[in-house]
């Protein structure tokens, strides 16, 4: 990112400069730490060619539009200039918007920490646990393998009678060795799915849980069935075979099974299965890959559902063939934020 005290980006006049003059602006301002030395040199800065007064709009207007990254922010950067500017048509700002945002690197930074803050009962919690866009094989107690994928944690707990697996986070694939006097057991969101001798896999996928079976059966059953303690079929159980899949919520019974889509284990060989996903969809599972945000800052309800195969290696090569594909274009803020519009 550019050091916002650069003397030569502050004061040159081209229109690439002027862009970045403007966001070092406001990554000055907004950062508190500007001097009465600091805001003269910017009101001269300012006032001196209209066009710097209109590109530090466009890096306020665009702040104002980017809601999840102000609230990181314990007040808005734009009330640390006492002059205001005149009001700027938004049409306007379109040459150098994406420069603008690169002034929001900080409230990600800050962001980044409250998130980490928020994740110590489960690192407390977690026996083995992956980074955003790491993986890993882990070798259970008695020698069944669990496959973490990105941002994954578990905590495992055997006992006499039961192997019990609690996915915390993220997305794990089980290879089950048969023991039928202790079942094998993974907890997801208060569900449980339960396995002898099978190959099969958890995705925690926030409010709800997707169970996919590879090889064998799996027992499913749903939050309420499981805090009941069901064994039999009462609408909260459900047996899932070999190649396919279903989701689960609390409260709801676990369905209706579907045929797997071919993209729940992927990325145990390094890809990275995307199947008939709206644009924004597709962004939001490269970002799990992602060690930052992937921020989607165009309407992309009109563009065709993508279906696709993408390294887990190269995700930023993903993101660009992406967006290239639909006309978009990417800009990167540091190694925090990247910008689709």
């Amino acid at each position: 990112m550019k050091n916002p005290h650069n003397r030569q980006t502050l004061s040159q006049s081209g229109p690439d400069c002027i862009d970045d003059a403007a966001q070092s602006w406001f990554l000055l301002l907004a950062g508190g730490a500007a001097t009465a030395a600091d805001r003269a040199r910017f009101a001269a800065w300012r006032d001196a060619d209209l066009r710097h007064r209109v590109a530090y709009d466009e890096v306020c207007a665009m702040w104002e539009s980017a809601a999840e990254l102000r609230e990181a922010f314990a007040a808005s950067p734009v009330q640390a200039v006492a002059d205001p500017a005149p009001n700027v048509s938004k049409a306007s700002a379109h040459t150098g918007w994406h420069q603008a945002l690169r002034g929001a690197a900080a409230a990600v930074i800050v962001a980044v920490a409250v998130v980490m803050a928020a994740e110590v009962s489960v690192r407390i919690q977690a026996d083995h646990i992956t980074a955003v866009g790491e993986q890993a094989r882990v070798l259970l107690p008695d020698g069944s393998i669990a496959w973490l994928n990105t941002n994954t944690a578990i905590a495992v707990n055997y006992d006499t009678k039961h192997r019990t697996v609690s996915l915390l986070r993220g997305e794990a694939q089980f290879e089950v060795n048969d023991n039928p006097a202790r079942p094998f057991r993974v907890m997801a969101r208060a569900g449980r799915s339960t396995a002898l001798g099978t190959v099969f896999t958890v995705r925690d996928r926030g409010p709800g849980v997707t169970v996919s079976v590879s090889d064998g059966i799996v027992e499913v059953v749903s939050p309420a069935g499981a805090a009941a303690g069901i064994e039999a079929d009462h609408g909260a159980r459900a047996l899932l075979p070999a190649g396919r899949q279903l989701s689960y919520r609390e409260g709801e019974a676990p369905g209706p099974i579907r045929l797997g889509d071919g993209t729940a284990a992927a990325w145990r060989d390094g890809s990275i299965a995307i199947n008939n996903l709206s644009l924004e969809s597709a962004f939001a599972e490269l970002d799990r890959y992602h060690p930052g945000w992937i921020l989607v800052q165009a309407d992309t309800r009109d563009l065709e559902a993508v279906t696709a195969n993408l390294s887990v290696e190269a995700i930023d090569e993903g993101i660009e063939a992406l967006a290239m594909v639909h006309g978009l274009k990417v800009t990167r803020i540091a190694d925090y934020l990247v910008i689709v519009h």
